[in-house]
């Protein structure tokens, strides 16, 4: 591997400071710390999100238990039993529009014995729990840093690619997520499997050969995105070791076989989604995870590489197209920019590879920056193999003025992002790392509710975020604050609204945009499973009922008749009003009224 490029030393005091920090002996550990301080406000988030369902199910309880997941298997949120769901639905944990058998369920045992562990000896403790992930995650960045050191022959590059990857901005999530931190488990053991293989290969460690399959399994225990690993050790037999192309190959057979015996037990055990419109399974629905494939994945690497993040096509679907576009154009011209690096360098070229191959198995969910954490591997080590090759001093007695430019413009652009932007948004992610805090706890702040609530059916007329219901519920129950007899969210707050009122039981809501157009609202039913003019959906006290399709057949007007008239005390009537809830009377027999549409805080 004696392609790649620098040949002579640092000159000047500020490149010979550079080159002794990056080839500093105890960079690993220094990048480590480096990595969990920036990520410290992760201490203050608390419980978000899932992170209060999974704390409910640690607990238990008396009155829901059959229906909360059951430790430690907390990622089985729905299994496609019809009966459970609909219960869930009429207690009002998920919208009524949820697909009736609806099946959303990870196995990650690794992962959630780590859980347990919090919930066994520091349950109360927010800030002990993220101190485990911060502990993960600097073991993360310090293994990564030594697996380029043990790849990359040139010291100095080596420690660039692992500063890159301990500030990559795409962690901060799942270091500040409590329940993403499977994520941080996936890839460390991905790492020390390909570790592994490395050192069986290149010193003839025979251990690594059966050791490799075993982290890969545990990688595959933590999060199904432990699959990304296999794409590095794919790519590793193709562009980096020797032999036939059959000898190589066949080395993989013991890492296939584990993801084959994974496969059926995930499968056997009855995980996977099944009517979850943010997920496309490739083994279930393997055309439509082709067709996705184009679209998300260059949403996905332009988040990895530049900006916007891959989030932004969640957050704003109408400029999805130009989103990609800018993709696209991006994607190209580092392959043109790059091209010099990946005809001289073999490692250059095992980077890439591994990266885009690591790119197609987060694209069977929507693109979020949260995914990248295996992409980032190669991302980063091509970037730093690119910045060493640019600022080697090659460039000047090879290249014309036309040609340099570009190419140092384009270093200097990406240095920007990832070495001056990155840690600040690192810290950013970190410290809110599912959105703005005071959005998320808006979501959950009820106003003026005591205990009369619990006789009372909680009506939420829009809501920005509909499956918050499930984390607002889990929150109060675990809080121990009363819980409404039933919650009702008849519609997201994301499209512009009319309420019409036919008559004393009845409300017909319409939305400009339709209903299940937005992601937070597929998240419960996805296109496979359309709604019809005329179904019905029955729950107690409420019958709801599709009077109008939208031209691409979703839901455009629906009609919620009530048991009650809508003034029964036994109804408590909410609406969204930009930033927070507040009370809502019902319009006159006859009226019509309007909303508009509410806009996330993002």
């Amino acid at each position: 591997m004696k392609e790649d490029v620098q040949t002579t030393g640092p000159r000047s005091g500020l490149a010979r400071f550079l080159h002794a920090v990056l080839t500093w002996r105890y960079l690993p550990i220094g990048l480590a710390i480096l990595a969990m301080a920036l990520t410290l406000p992760a201490l203050s988030v608390g419980w978000i999100l899932e992170d209060h369902l999974q704390r409910w199910a640690m607990a238990g309880s008396s009155e829901y238990g059959e229906l909360l997941p059951v430790p430690p298997d907390i990622w089985r949120f729905f299994d496609g039993d019809a009966a459970r769901t609909e219960r869930m639905m009429d207690a009002g944990w998920i919208p009524w529009w949820t697909y009736r058998e609806i099946r959303w369920a990870f196995w990650r045992p690794l992962a959630a014995l780590t859980h347990v562990l919090d919930y066994q000896f520091w349950p109360d403790s927010s800030e002990l729990m993220h101190v485990q992930s911060l502990l993960w995650f600097g073991a993360l960045i310090a293994c990564t840093t030594l697996l380029y050191r043990r790849f990359m022959p040139v010291a100095a590059a080596a420690g660039l690619a692992g500063l890159l990857y301990a500030l990559d901005d795409s962690h901060g999530t799942a270091v500040g997520f409590l329940a993403n931190r499977n994520a941080l488990l996936a890839t460390l053991f991905g790492v020390l499997a390909l570790l592994a293989h490395h050192r069986w290969r290149r010193d003839n460690w025979r251990a690594g050969a059966a050791l490799g399959p075993i982290l890969l399994a545990m990688s595959l225990l933590s999060a199904e995105a432990g699959i990304g690993i296999f794409a590095y050790l794919l790519a590793y037999e193709i562009v980096l070791d020797r032999g036939l192309v059959v000898q190589r190959l066949r080395r993989l057979i013991p890492y296939v076989l584990v993801i084959l015996v994974w496969r059926v037990l995930w499968w056997y055990q009855g995980y996977g989604v099944e009517g979850v419109g943010i997920y496309t399974d490739p083994l279930a629905d393997p055309l439509g995870f082709l067709l996705a494939l184009p679209v998300r994945m260059p949403l996905l690497l332009l988040g990895q590489w530049a900006i916007p993040p891959g989030e932004f096509s969640i957050f704003s679907p109408q400029n999805l197209h130009w989103v990609w576009l800018i993709g696209v154009t991006v994607l190209i011209l580092l392959a043109v920019l790059f091209a010099p690096v990946l005809r001289r360098s073999r490692l250059a070229r095992f980077w890439a590879l591994g990266m885009l191959l690591a790119s197609v198995a987060p694209c069977a969910s929507s693109p979020q920056d949260r995914q990248l954490f295996f992409v980032g591997i190669g991302a980063m080590g091509l970037l730093a193999e690119y910045l060493t090759w640019v600022f080697s001093g090659h460039l000047r007695d090879n290249y014309s003025l036309s040609r340099l430019v570009p190419t140092v413009l384009l270093a200097i652009a990406l240095i920007v992002i990832h070495v001056l932007g990155s840690p600040v948004l690192l810290y950013v992610r970190a410290k809110w790392p599912m959105g703005p805090q005071y959005f998320l706890e808006s979501c959950h702040t009820l106003p003026k509710v005591d205990s009369s609530i619990e006789k009372q059916d909680l009506i939420f007329l829009n809501h920005p975020a509909p499956g918050h219901l499930l984390y607002m519920l889990s929150a109060r129950a675990v809080n121990e604050q009363p819980l409404p007899r039933r919650t009702r969210v008849l519609a997201s707050a994301l499209s512009r609204q009319t309420i019409r009122r036919p008559d004393a039981q009845t409300l017909l809501v319409r939305l400009k945009r339709g209903y299940l157009g937005r992601w937070f609202d597929k998240m419960f039913r996805s296109t496979d499973h359309p709604l019809a003019v005329g179904e019905k959906v029955e729950l107690t006290g409420m019958i709801v009922e599709i009077t109008e399709l939208t031209d691409d057949g979703r839901p455009a007007e629906v009609s919620f008749r009530f048991a009650v008239p809508l003034e029964d005390p036994s109804l408590r009537w909410l609406r969204w009003n930009k930033d927070h809830f507040e009370p809502f009377v019902p319009p006159a027999i006859g009226e019509t009224i309007g909303f508009p549409r509410a806009k996330l805080p993002l």
